[in-house]
Order: structure tokens, then sequence, then C-alpha cells
């Protein structure tokens, strides 16, 4: 089987909404994600690990914007941020071999 990165990458962006106002919320983002991650089915494990990936994304933005009194923008999550995430994930453990060699080989 293939992944297509990009599509998975798209897919898990779509699920957050343009403007997250973390001065108002500190929890927003972890609210968020949680919410996502009950409407995927728990035997979906490239969502889950997506969704957790794309969280993880937003960690340095969300420190910012926090910083700055601004709101984040969940959408500017560039691909290459997210690549990075799920790869470091798949390589946190031996249980994932199988995921991780087919997400390097597509």
């Amino acid at each position: 089987m293939t992944i297509d990165k990009n599509a998975l990458f798209e897919a898990t962006k779509a699920l957050w909404p343009q403007i997250v106002r973390v001065s108002d919320n500190s929890n927003a983002t972890n609210e968020i994600y949680q919410a996502n991650e009950k409407a995927v089915p728990q035997g979906d494990d490239w969502r889950q690990l997506a969704l957790w990936a794309f969280h993880q994304a937003l960690g340095v933005p969300e420190k910012r914007a926090v910083a700055k009194g601004l709101p984040l923008y969940p959408h500017e999550v560039a691909f290459d941020e997210f690549d990075t995430r799920m790869r470091a994930n798949l390589n946190g453990a031996d249980c994932w071999s199988d995921e991780r060699a087919e997400y390097e080989s597509s």
C-alpha cells in the first residue's frame, strides 16, 4: 500500500479551523485535537498518527501566537513540518516499523 502523504496532510489540516484564538483559551489546540481524535475511528492508525503530528506541528507557532497575543492560523502549517513530525513519530517505536517503511517508500 502506498500512502499519499500530501492527501493525508491536507485531509488532516482540513479538520482544523482557519483561526484558533489561543490567547482567549490556552487549551484551545488540545481541545480541537481531542475532538478530532474522537471523530476518527481508533483503528485508523494513519489518521490518528497524522492528527497527532499536525497537533505537534502547531507547537511553536502556538507559543509564538500566545506570546504576542495573536490568533493561531493552523492552515499555515507547512507540509515539511508535518512530515518531520510524522517521521519522528514513526521512528519512535519499533511497533511502527511496517508503517515507517510504508511511509518512507511513498
